[in-house]
């Protein structure tokens, strides 16, 4: 299981806070993967999607058409949530969302898709959120939720 200690820089802030405002960093990891799809009625595709998986419940999200989120060098000061996934467990998360994209329906008789991310590619680092009253808004995309929300990511 990783540390606190392993995780390194925060994705890049679309939107700044003020100094003294109460930040909650929440440790997510980058997980590059990639992707080869074959199927009857289309070409074969290869590229590689960057799936960032949550490191305290194991949630992935991916991201398509847009280039992998910039790091910064450092993070802010606040409060840390534990970090509950490993690196491996990450990638093997990152895989299985990334196989199962795209599959719903009839196209899953239709399309072959084959996954790989490599551990040692897969960045940790944080994602900062900012909290004002009973709201907290995330820092890369302005989207704002109930403080009481917070309790989803802590509790794997």
């Amino acid at each position: 299981m990783e540390n606190n200690q392993d995780f390194k820089g925060c994705i890049e802030p679309a939107i700044k806070w003020q100094a003294g405002a109460e930040l909650i960093l929440q440790p997510v990891y980058l997980v590059p993967v990639e992707v080869f799809r074959t199927g009857l009625l289309s070409r074969p595709t290869y590229g590689t999607v960057t799936v960032v998986v949550d490191a305290v419940g194991g949630r992935p999200q991916t991201l398509h058409g847009k280039e992998t989120p910039k790091v910064t060098g450092s993070e802010p000061e606040g409060v840390r949530l534990p970090v509950n996934i490993s690196r491996k467990r990450a990638a093997a998360i990152a895989e299985s969302a990334a196989l199962s994209e795209g599959r719903e329906g009839w196209r899953s008789l239709a399309v072959s898709s084959h996954v790989m991310a490599r551990e040692e590619k897969v960045l940790a680092c944080w994602i900062v959120w900012i909290r004002s009253g009973s709201s907290l808004t995330d820092s890369t995309s302005g989207k704002s939720v109930n403080a009481g929300e917070i309790l989803g990511l802590v509790l794997p």
